[in-house]
């Protein structure tokens, strides 16, 4: 008879100890959900005396038959899961109460077959209870109720919130003040959230809403922060009181809010909005925009020489000449005081915002007549330009503001945000001049790296990769001029050229081999948005005799992000036609896994950060796995990019990567350059 290893049977029964001691109750069950093992917890909550009845009986045995049932088929999914199952559901104990519990599942495994389910369950009914009654607390409030997290985006509001707004819970619930409602007084409701946030002190803030037929609505807000066991702030509770009734009229309100009583320039809260407004028509337009802060020198000594009387004749004045100095497209707002916001929309060149602000100067040193004498004055701006020095609301006030106070140092003067930030601007503006006129003087070419399948060694692939080659005489690196073309629109033009490029390369390439090879083309986000792409790439069919299936469209994963019909629509064309799409740099964004299937992703490239820190870092292989791993399930094909090492080319064959990238095999060349093996 064998012996029993007596250190082996201690372990056992220490296990046992532990199962037995844990708060919550454990189960083992076979495939057919019978009981192989449970704990005392579980032997408590039927009513048994000792966890050894358990053994060999079902749910059915306990329970009554409609949650035995559900327990059962909580089983099989669990079994038929890669993942655990979790759910919170109700149980009848042995005195014969309902309780909540909070129950997890996952399929037990041994030696690759699945031979029945574990899981474990813990009662959560005394907090539901708890909980429930702060819902009811916070429900029958006749105030709105808000949690903000450190994003100031809504995680938690009570249906009063629902009512003052008109929109349903959902529609408000991850939204930040700045997205639902908008306009300037959210974006100071913003501010004021982050202040709580960073000093842990109560706040009061109007909230200003138009509602979608045009009322407006008013809420007085008071802002308290929620404090962590270590007593730091972990969110910000806004209590809120519709106060729109208060109000005289709807005019006054709107007059109020938006425009100073003084010029009849828009104040402070409707520049703002302005200013939000045309930071969302540049990420629509490729334009640029400029910010100009001013003061009024000495302005403080009209009003003590000619009272207030006479200041306020002088900023009515110079409110009228700063309107007469731009354009209609353009906003001038009084902020308060003798400070003056201008915004100048679509200024084209950003030298353009100077010569503004040197009329504007010009035409306020013009004497004004104030109690029958002249009176001048004089003025400092500071500029800012967007979307160069930034794309906040918040930074291009504080930058301009800044600036201003740079400017005021010298007096009748502007300064632009910063000599280093003029110094990038100018440096960009001659980057975008020298790419508007590359693709005219042929500076543009296409390089090619080839794509290995590691079975046969064999090139079945290239991807093509944009260069430039400034003036003939000057290689600039991609990540120096791509964001520029893309921000100014150049893109568009430049990726039609490299379209033509890629697909004559194809034909030339495929009409003389056995077994066709793949060319994959990156197309720019701003190709789909602002292009009739698919036209363009039928011209780019008709005028190259270009086989679609020689053809592999690279996007990246922020272009569905948004989960835009029209995107899906034009990638279901190009899919029908016969191009394969591939999503590129995957992993280095938000990689989910809902657009994988939503979209026709034939392919996944896996980012070359991943690749190159595989074999020293256990991370990135387990990354690795995962996509592998996932890409397999749905049916999709894998390229690895960046292989620099045969290490990292073997690692990734065993892991199931078939077809790679990289130095190891090939640098970007020409395409004359380009052995197909």
């Amino acid at each position: 008879m064998k012996k029993i290893n007596p250190q082996l049977l201690e372990s056992e029964q220490y296990l046992r100890t532990l199962i037995d001691n844990f708060p919550f109750m454990v189960w083992l069950k076979d495939v057919n959900s019978r009981l192989l093992a449970a704990n005392t917890a579980y032997a408590n909550m039927v009513g048994v005396s000792s966890s050894e009845e358990l053994i060999g009986k079902t749910d059915f045995d306990f329970f009554p038959a409609d949650l035995a049932q559900q327990y059962v088929d909580g089983d099989q999914e669990a079994m038929h899961s890669n993942t655990p199952i979790g759910v919170i559901i109700p149980i009848k104990d042995s005195e014969g109460n309902y309780r909540w519990i909070e129950s997890y599942k996952s399929a037990l495994v041994t030696d690759g077959k699945v031979v029945g389910s574990l899981g474990y369950a813990r009662d959560i009914t005394e907090s539901i209870q708890k909980e429930k009654e702060y819902q009811s607390l916070v429900e029958s409030s006749p105030n709105t109720v808000t949690r903000f997290d450190s994003d100031c985006k809504r995680v938690f509001l009570n249906s009063k919130n629902s009512q003052f707004f008109e929109l349903d819970s959902e529609s408000l619930l991850g939204t930040t003040p700045t997205e639902i409602p908008g306009g300037g007084s959210a974006i100071v409701l913003e501010e004021k959230i982050r202040e709580v946030f960073q000093n842990g002190l109560n706040q009061n803030v109007a909230l200003e809403v138009t509602i979608k037929d045009g009322r407006q609505k008013i809420m007085h807000i008071v802002l308290a922060p929620e404090f962590n066991v270590v007593n730091q702030v972990k969110a910000v509770i806004a209590v809120g009181q519709d106060v729109t009734e208060s109000y005289e009229s709807q005019k006054r309100i709107n007059n109020l809010a938006y425009f100073d009583p003084l010029t009849k320039l828009p104040n402070r809260i409707l520049f703002l909005e302005k200013l939000e407004a045309t930071i969302l028509k540049t990420s629509q337009k490729s334009f640029s925009f400029a910010v100009l802060m001013l003061d009024l020198d000495g302005f403080k000594a009209v009003n003590d020489l000619h009272g207030h009387a006479g200041g306020d004749l002088l900023l009515r004045e110079s409110a009228r000449r700063l309107e007469s100095c731009v354009r209609s497209t353009d906003a001038v707002a009084r902020l308060g005081g003798d400070e003056f916001a201008i915004l100048l929309s679509n200024i084209q060149e950003n030298e353009n915002a100077g010569k503004i602000a040197s009329k504007i100067l010009e035409s306020l040193k013009q004497p004004i007549l104030i109690d029958g004498s002249e009176l001048f004055i004089t003025a400092s701006i500071g500029i800012v330009i967007c979307p160069y020095h930034s794309r906040q609301a918040s930074d291009l006030v504080k930058f301009s503001d800044i600036a201003m106070y740079q400017a005021k140092k010298q007096r009748n003067n502007f300064q632009f945000y910063s000599s280093e930030m003029t110094q990038k601007v100018v440096e960009r503006n001659d980057i975008e001049s020298s790419l508007r006129r590359a693709l005219q003087n042929d500076e543009f070419l296409l390089h090619y790296q080839p794509q290995i399948n590691l079975h046969t060694g064999k090139t079945i692939g290239v991807e093509a990769l944009l260069r430039w080659n400034r003036n003939h005489s000057e290689m600039i690196s991609p990540d120096r001029f791509i964001g520029i073309a893309e921000d100014s629109g150049i893109i568009i033009d430049i990726g039609q050229w490299a379209l033509l490029t890629a697909f004559n390369a194809a034909v030339k390439w495929n009409t003389r081999l056995g077994t066709p090879i793949t060319v994959a083309i990156n197309l720019s986000s701003r190709q789909f948005i602002h292009n009739d792409l698919l036209n363009a790439i039928k011209l780019a069919i008709v005028q190259t005799k270009c086989n679609p299936r020689w053809i592999t469209l690279e996007i990246t994963e922020s272009l569905l992000l948004n989960d835009s019909e029209e995107i899906r629509k034009i990638l279901k064309s190009l899919d029908k036609m016969g191009f394969r799409i591939s999503l590129d740099d995957f992993g280095t964004g938000y990689s989910a896994l809902s657009y994988l299937n939503k979209f026709p992703v034939s392919e996944i490239k896996i980012d070359k950060s991943f690749v190159q820190g595989i074999v020293d870092n256990p991370d990135h292989g387990l990354v690795i796995q995962a996509i592998i791993s996932m890409a397999k399930s749905l049916g999709k094909d894998l390229v690895a990019e960046g292989v620099e090492t045969a290490d990292q080319s073997e690692y990734l064959l065993k892991l199931g990567c078939q077809t790679v990238q990289g130095f190891l095999y090939s640098k970007p060349k020409p395409f004359d350059d380009i052995v197909i093996s």
